[in-house]
């Protein structure tokens, strides 16, 4: 989490998620910008959904510098499709973001 510079520095986090990652972002003085993860499509995200949230940070005026993908989900226990790890990675390409891999559970 060394990436959080100010205030301005924004890491996305899926929620539902275990406050690890909102409580650290918090402790660096940074901003959380969640994404959420969809329960009636099993805990799934879009990147219609992903653009959104990068959309709505830089009307901010944050900067994006990670997003972080809890694979499988704490609390959920869901396991991501093959369709949403593609999304996630290909916009953290586009967007020049630290990918922080959580899959501490599988």
């Amino acid at each position: 989490m060394s990436m959080i510079r100010d205030q301005n520095d924004a890491i996305m986090v899926p929620y539902p998620q275990y406050p690890l990652y909102s409580g650290a972002i918090d402790l660096l003085g940074g901003h959380l910008q969640e994404y959420y993860m969809d329960e009636d499509k099993g805990w799934s995200v879009t990147r219609e959904h992903l653009e959104q949230q990068i959309n709505a940070a830089k009307a901010k005026g944050k900067t994006l510098r990670a997003i972080v993908l809890i694979n499988p989900g704490n609390p959920t226990g869901s396991i991501l499709s093959l369709e949403s790890l593609k999304d996630i990675l290909g916009l953290a390409h586009e967007h020049g973001l630290v990918v922080i891999a959580d899959e501490v559970y599988r």
